[in-house]
């Protein structure tokens, strides 16, 4: 196999198109499962019956190269498996890059899924300099919602289908981002609930103050384990709430309301995919 071929890219673009192959997506879960479970000499056996699924016979072939690498050639067995951990994770920066293929190759050579003993520091180094030099403003803005995205699922619970919905409320990524970095205080610093609420009430109100009271009942909601997964009843609740509260008792009643809220409710808390340590620290100090 040639430089290219072993590179963190053409893993990805293996599992992305082996995964876009198959009838259903639990297929590629359970794909998935077997690969990290299954000691390696007896992987090609046992996912055989996944790639007889697949709409690209030619995938199958593919594997069998990268499966006798990996026995030979321990480092690129390290990277495969690095790459299969971060999967869900790649594939949201791979949309935030718009699939722009040098983009994404920059990216994960900048991450250095390919050096099992790149340090911390050498792959944040890495990773700013991607940002800053290899990434326009608007894209560079893009990675940091995923950025952040990423950190409230990792620290929060918070799954894809309420991000959603609170993006959709919120409606700019700048105030989105800073919103879910204030989330985080109540975990990071121990900062209590009716703090966090009163910050995020004042940075809302200095940006945007019309989405208060959809964003006010929608962390509600999410406390309650009630929320709507549809955008729409937030801001049609807010359109039709005649409830009047005057300035001066706004704070005590939002006090009141969220003291004892816990974001992490057991409906919402969703178990972070599994994803190569390193990558995982670095991506949450973005």
């Amino acid at each position: 196999m040639t430089a290219d071929q072993l590179s963190p890219y053409a893993v990805y673009y293996f599992f992305r198109s082996f995964r876009n192959s198959l009838p259903d997506e639990n297929d590629f879960e359970d794909f998935i499962s077997t690969l990290t479970i299954t000691p390696l000499h007896a992987i090609i056996e046992n996912v055989l019956p996944f790639f007889r699924r697949s709409a690209d016979p030619g995938l199958f072939t593919k594997f069998q190269v990268m499966m006798r690498q990996c026995e030979q050639n321990p480092a690129f067995e390290s990277t495969l498996m690095r790459v299969c951990d971060a999967l869900d994770m790649l594939q949201r920066v791979e949309r935030a890059l718009k699939n722009d293929k040098r983009l994404m190759d920059g990216y994960l050579r900048a991450m250095q899924f390919d050096n099992d003993s790149a340090s911390h520091q050498q792959v944040w180094a890495g990773l700013q300099r991607f940002l800053n030099e290899d990434c326009d403003p608007h894209t560079k803005r893009r990675m940091e919602k995923v950025f952040a995205e990423q950190k409230a699922s990792d620290e929060l619970g918070l799954n894809d289908d309420v991000l959603s919905v609170a993006y959709s409320l919120i409606g700019d990524d700048a105030l989105y981002i800073e919103i879910l970095e204030t989330l985080q205080l109540n975990n990071r610093q121990n900062l209590p609930w009716d703090a966090v609420i009163k910050r995020i009430h004042r940075i809302t109100s200095e940006k945007k103050p019309h989405i208060w009271p959809m964003l006010c009942k929608f962390l509600d909601d999410v406390h309650n384990g009630r929320v709507d997964f549809s955008y729409s009843v937030y801001w049609d609740g807010y359109l039709d709430d005649e409830e009047v509260i005057e300035p001066e008792n706004e704070i005590n009643i939002l006090e009141q309301k969220f003291s004892n809220v816990n974001i992490g409710t057991e409906n919402h808390v969703v178990k972070p995919q599994p994803q190569q340590e390193q990558q995982k620290e670095v991506v949450g100090t973005v």
